[in-house]
């Protein structure tokens, strides 16, 4: 058997593997170049596992000459480490299957990075961001005196979509007659905590509207990931865990899939355990955040900004529609629903949502975006006929 492993494991064989299955040569014989960054980031995985691999075999466990130390404990490491070596191995083989913690928690490697005040933000040119990391027109300080200038602020219903919802806006202002230009300020899974610090790093440009959109992100998405009301989604993740902790997490299919399945290796277990215990208290100090953000922004903005066509700033916070799915959920809802009943700063689209389609609990497809940039586009002509002066 060890004469066969010889054959197998030999250097001829490590070189002809790494020579065929590397990023040059794949790349060559890809259809659709280039290679994204995580294929040859999996690509270079795989020929240093080989290479590992490769070695321990040849010069560990089929190697029986090693004179210098005790053969009882040699061969009590070999039989122990070849069951760790093929545990790593099937957990490097699970990862690159797609198995582990969501990816969704480490999008600053791809379509996000870490930025000061808000702590994240779209990686800028890539994709089809531009050379700020937003989607659509790159901030301008000289416009047109007869163009309306919009702010919009929102999660991943604003920034997903082919075109996404601000895009769709702009359009429909334009046919009809508003000459305008709207600004996507929209990150996948940010708050409305986070768009106030995103657009204090901007607050040298010209808005005559700002709009914050959004409730999920403000609410239900805190049932989902860190349970702190105003703190972005994956801080617990990425800033109170231990060096080792995020690095098993992000790295280990195995620890991903635990992690997944228990929330015990963050920690997020017991936090949710806490709401559950007074989920009453818990759920209206999330609402009473969303209120005072929301109120907040405005008293923030409402005199700081310079407008480009009308003479004073137009605030306006909608509550998006959103599908909740678990009791938790829909009782979150209801009280987001109710808090702004009375509060005529606020647009209320949280009652159309049986009017589009919902791929998940806030995800829409692109019929309905249109469906809610018209809706949007009719109230923001009837606010600006009443306060653009």
């Amino acid at each position: 058997m060890n004469k066969l492993f010889f054959k197998l494991f030999n250097y001829y064989s490590l070189l002809f593997f790494l020579l065929f299955f590397n990023e040059f040569t794949i790349a060559y014989f890809d259809k659709t170049p280039p290679l994204s960054n995580e294929s040859i980031n999996n690509i270079r995985k795989i020929d240093l596992t080989v290479f590992i691999f490769f070695f321990y075999i040849k010069l560990i466990c089929l190697n029986d000459n090693f004179n210098f130390i005790n053969k009882k404990i040699f061969f009590f490491f070999k039989k122990i480490s070849i069951f760790f070596l093929f545990l790593i191995f099937f957990d490097v083989l699970l990862k690159f299957l797609g198995f582990g913690i969501s990816k969704h928690w480490f999008d600053e490697d791809t379509i996000r990075f870490n930025t000061p005040y808000d702590m994240f933000s779209n990686k800028p040119n890539v994709l089809d961001h531009n050379s700020l990391g937003f989607r659509g027109p790159l901030l301008q300080k000289n416009i047109n005196d007869d163009t309306l200038s919009v702010a919009f602020m929102g999660g991943s219903t604003g920034y997903t979509g082919s075109p996404p919802i601000p895009e769709l806006l702009g359009k429909y202002l334009s046919e009809k007659g508003i000459q305008n230009i709207v600004y996507n300020f929209s990150v996948n899974s940010s708050n409305h905590n986070q768009h106030i610090h995103r657009l204090v790093k901007y607050i040298d440009y010209p808005y005559d509207v700002i709009i914050f959109y959004g409730g999920n992100n403000e609410s239900i998405q805190y049932l989902q990931y860190d349970t702190r009301p105003s703190f972005p989604y994956n801080y617990f993740i990425k800033n109170d865990l231990s060096i080792i902790k995020v690095f098993l997490l992000k790295y280990s299919s195995i620890f991903g899939l635990i992690e997944n399945k228990t929330g015990l290796i963050s920690g997020i277990y017991y936090s949710r355990n806490i709401i559950d215990k007074d989920f009453d208290n818990w759920s209206n100090k999330v609402v009473d955040n969303y209120i005072a953000t929301v109120k907040n922004a405005k008293l923030l903005f409402g005199q700081n900004i310079q407008t480009n066509k009308c003479k004073n700033l137009i605030f306006i916070p909608i509550l998006q529609p959103v599908n909740p799915k678990t009791d938790k959920e829909v009782k979150l809802w209801n009280k987001m629903k109710k808090s702004i009943i009375n509060n005529d700063n606020f647009i209320d689209y949280s009652e159309i949502n049986e009017k589009i389609n919902f791929f998940d609990n806030v995800h829409i497809d692109q019929d309905s975006r249109t469906k809610i940039s018209k809706m949007m586009g009719k109230d923001i002509l009837s606010i600006i006929k009443k306060r653009c002066d």
